[in-house]
């Protein structure tokens, strides 16, 4: 688990702890929230670039066109087919 060490006005830093004692939570729980919270909605994935919401969860490269591709997955499929039977 890492650290973080955070120097915080003294002013914030006192709202931060009776806000702490009002809601029963420590400071650690206030603050692994918020940082939670921030990744979660920010339009940027921690790495300056603009995140899309495409569904997939990698890309690849090759050479073969979309048919020839489709052709060896049915290929494929058809093997598993026969050996099943």
């Amino acid at each position: 688990m890492g650290k973080l060490i955070v120097e915080l006005p003294d002013e914030l830093h006192e709202e931060l702890k009776k806000a702490a004692v009002i809601d029963h939570r420590t400071l650690k729980d206030i603050v692994t929230g918020l940082i939670v919270s921030y990744l979660s909605h920010s339009k940027y994935n921690g790495n300056g670039r603009k995140a899309e919401k495409t569904g997939f969860c990698g890309s690849w490269e090759d050479e073969r066109t979309a048919e020839e591709i489709v052709a060896d997955i049915r290929a494929e499929r058809r093997w598993f087919q026969e050996r099943r039977i």
